[in-house]
């Protein structure tokens, strides 16, 4: 029974003398962080770290939520930028979790930290990238751990947070490019310094680029340290009524590779929130399958699948042309039941094979490219149904290659714009009537004779 309080009377001893000296530990790292020698050192190594200036508003502890750093305010010029422009960050508050049982040791070993509500915008370069400069510093074992300073405070990261940032690219004249908005990061950085893999979640609210909108995205991530290999698979997001969904991962040695899928979009929407000179609307659902490499390069390179259903032609102006040379008012705004093609993305340039689209009085196919700028180059084939084909005066019916199940069909060409296409079918409607030109053959034959 002694024993037993002997052990007990111990035991309470060292409970009293731990509590007493993280106490004791707590007043001193209440002190020292306070002090503008703490504050300043946080300044200095930031700052060689990212390669810009630092300016901490002010620096605040409780023993129970960690250390607070309230308005960060970076700039990092474009040489610590790789060329791409400069950077310029702010950061409400950033809170860091530490590890108590240093506070034995008179030590500050930070263990996490979580960014809220930063602001991170970066501007384009508007000439070409100056060329690199020796870094000022990094983020290396020595300086994250305090060796060679007089301040004894580590900084060793076990869990990351961004708690509702924003991210925004500008050009060279200050117009936004890229905006996100609601960013939220949670990631296990524990094993970073050993060369592990980090791992967590993204979360963002809005995405917007050149008119497109993208909301509710989100994906678990992994990011290989030794190999600087990252992956985000898969992830998810809505966009104009519909899903999109897929994967995305970057290797070392290999160009990046997206695979992205959409499902159920509304065309109409999609195309209103495009750039677009050209008259003509689109309505329907859009699904599509599609894998792209190298996107972070700005050069779309990829291929794919494209699928609509139920939409409406309206306002085309080569197809208003060809429904009043066949005489057919159906072919003015014509309802599309189904349409598909496999399309190839690659300088600057979409190349459609194997295109379909099935009306209720025709069908076309064809193939062809279509340039970012605008310029078309298609070859295509009109198949009118034979419901259509009775509608036709005998003398263009005759241009068309009669099938036995009552369709025709005939080749055109389609030059021209986006915003402006153009169709030789009036012209070849002509070329091809054999009656036509037996009649035009006539009347020169009698005006020379």
């Amino acid at each position: 029974m002694r024993a037993l309080r002997w052990i007990l009377g111990s035991v309470a001893v060292v409970v009293v003398l731990a509590v007493l000296a993280i106490a004791i530990g707590a007043a001193w790292l209440n002190t020292y962080i306070h002090s503008d020698a703490f504050k300043a050192e946080v300044e200095s190594r930031a700052a060689k770290s990212i390669g810009g200036s630092v300016q901490i508003g002010q620096v605040d502890f409780n023993i129970f939520s960690g250390v607070k750093l309230q308005g960060l305010v970076t700039q990092v010029d474009p040489a610590h930028a790789n060329g791409q422009g400069a950077l310029q960050v702010k950061v409400a508050n950033v809170s860091c979790t530490y590890a108590w049982t240093e506070l034995l040791t008179r030590k500050l070993k930070l263990t996490g930290v979580t960014l809220d509500q930063p602001q991170i915008v970066l501007t384009k370069q508007a000439t070409a990238p100056a060329p690199p400069q020796p870094s000022t510093g990094s983020l290396d074992s020595g300086a994250m751990q305090g060796e060679g300073t007089a301040l004894p405070f580590q900084f060793i990261l076990d869990r990351a947070r961004i708690n509702d940032g924003s991210v925004s690219v500008l050009d060279a004249s200050g117009a936004p490019m890229v905006n996100l908005q609601g960013v939220n990061v949670d990631a296990n950085t524990s094993g970073y310094s050993e060369g592990k893999n980090i791992n967590g979640t993204l979360k963002i609210a809005t995405m917007a680029a050149s008119g497109l909108q993208i909301t509710g995205f989100s994906t678990p991530f992994i990011y290989d340290a030794s190999k600087g290999d990252f992956a985000a698979n898969p992830f998810e997001a809505s966009a104009y009524t519909g899903k999109i969904a897929g994967d995305y991962q970057t290797q070392s040695s290999e160009p990046s590779m997206l695979n992205l899928n959409g499902k159920s979009f509304d065309v109409a929407q999609l195309t209103a929130s495009t750039t677009s000179t050209s008259s003509a609307k689109l309505t329907g659902t859009l699904d599509f399958q599609s894998k792209w490499h190298g996107i972070e390069t700005g050069d779309l390179n990829g291929e794919g699948d494209a699928q609509i259903a139920d939409g409406k032609l309206e306002g085309v102006k080569m197809l208003q042309e060809i429904g009043q040379a066949l005489k057919i008012k159906e072919l003015n705004e014509p309802v599309i039941k189904k349409g598909q093609t496999h399309f190839t993305v690659q300088n600057r340039q979409t190349q459609l094979t194997g295109l379909q689209i099935e009306s209720s009085i025709f069908n076309l196919t064809g193939d062809g490219t279509v340039s970012f700028d605008g310029p078309l180059n298609l070859n295509m084939v009109l198949i009118l149904h034979r419901d259509a084909m009775a509608k036709l005066p005998k003398e263009l019916a005759a241009s068309f290659i009669s099938q036995q199940d009552g369709t025709g069909s005939i080749a055109f060409h389609v030059t021209g714009t986006t915003a402006n296409p153009q169709t030789d079918l009036p012209q070849r409607l002509l070329l091809q009537n054999t009656q036509i030109q037996n009649v035009l053959n006539k009347a020169i034959n009698k005006f020379f004779h």
